[in-house]
């Protein structure tokens, strides 16, 4: 199909149901371009694609977890001080991420400040090799920080806007971007990408402040991979993929590999202006259960291979959620680098994952 690109080498192992989706996506109204990205997943609605519409939004391409995405903070000279098992002791008093108190006090409906379920998570890095010191230098990085990745969305708020539409129009026909009903959502939508970001942050200081560290940490990238944005071209439909325009990109691991802070190029419009979100799954969550639960204790995966700690007391999820139900992180930045999407600035070691 001319207007279907699967960005992926033959190393790559890409789910033929995703591709499926894809082709019947383009037979959507309005459809213009869809790309399926190197972290192409499994699921009713493909992680790893961006969509390109003229005229017309589809909600339930991006579904309710608006404005998911990746922020990369850092908290300087704090290298000397890192002790990974003071760190999880400290966390595993905590029932919630409710329990720590910030300066500032925030509003707290919807969830906010929670990480969330699923594939949602906070995470201590180190950083493991500078690959680009120039650009590590000229964004002011510094290798003995430490770095805390956050993978979070809007929560409740965004499965709500998304409910308020969701039903109310034909999905092989989408919403007209003139009718009320497409601009009270994305009015909505947008709200909920602001809710986002701001929710990462807060989870980020509730995690440093609970280890010891304080409140104080800087951003390194912020970029929600959930979203519809208008361009120049048209509606771009982005659900798990990154977008090129908002400077570094970190692409998450699966707590048992590294993580990758990458220089989006200045060619990614056969992308569709996207990069991969993370390693992509490899096997849908209850499958990755049956396939575990024989093989691994759940001792056995709060130990990564790369030596990291896991801290998650849903045991079920910590199963779902195993490094070995993604595919190989190493294999999707390759494929990004070789299509000349992306240069690798620095690896990044995760040393204890959180989630709830």
């Amino acid at each position: 199909m001319d207007n279907l690109t699967i960005i992926a080498s033959q190393r790559n192992w890409i789910d033929t149901r995703s591709v499926e989706t894809l082709e019947k996506i383009t037979c959507f109204k309005g459809v213009k371009k869809v790309v399926g990205l190197p972290d192409l997943s499994v699921g009713r609605v493909p992680n790893g694609m961006a969509v390109l519409v003229e005229d017309r939004v589809y909600p339930h391409l991006i579904g309710g977890d608006i404005g998911c995405g990746m922020s990369l903070f850092e908290v300087k000279g704090k290298n000397k001080k890192i002790k990974v098992e003071k760190f999880e002791k400290k966390l595993k008093k905590l029932e919630s991420l409710d329990d720590v108190a910030l300066e500032q006090e925030v509003n707290l409906g919807y969830n906010l400040g929670s990480i969330g379920k699923g594939n949602h998570f906070a995470e201590l890095h180190i950083v493991d090799e500078v690959k680009d010191s120039q650009a590590f230098k000229q964004y002011g990085l510094d290798e003995k920080s430490l770095y805390c990745l956050v993978h979070s969305g809007s929560r409740a708020f965004g499965q709500i806007v998304f409910n308020r539409v969701a039903g109310a129009y034909d999905p092989n026909k989408g919403l007209d971007e003139k009718s009320t009903e497409a601009q009270s959502y994305l009015e909505n939508h947008n709200e909920a990408l602001k809710y986002a970001m701001q929710s990462r942050k807060i989870i980020a200081k509730r995690i440093l402040k609970a280890i010891g560290f304080g409140e104080e940490c800087t951003y390194v990238s912020d970029t929600a991979h959930n979203s519809i944005l208008k361009t120049d071209k048209g509606w771009l439909h982005r659900k798990g993929a990154t977008p090129t325009n908002k400077g570094l990109v970190i692409i998450a691991g699966s707590r048992g590999s590294l993580s990758y802070l990458v220089q989006p190029t200045a060619n990614t419009q056969k992308s569709n202006y996207s990069l991969a979100h993370g390693a992509g799954r490899k096997w849908e969550r209850s499958s990755a259960e049956a396939k575990l639960r024989n093989r691994y204790t759940k001792t056995d995966l709060e130990r990564t291979s790369i030596g990291s700690r896991v801290l998650c007391a849903d045991s079920k999820l910590l199963y779902e959620e195993a490094p070995q139900a993604y595919k190989n992180i190493d294999i999707v930045i390759d494929d990004l680098v070789e299509a000349g999407l992306a240069t690798v600035v620095a690896t990044f070691r995760p040393i204890l994952t959180y989630k709830e």
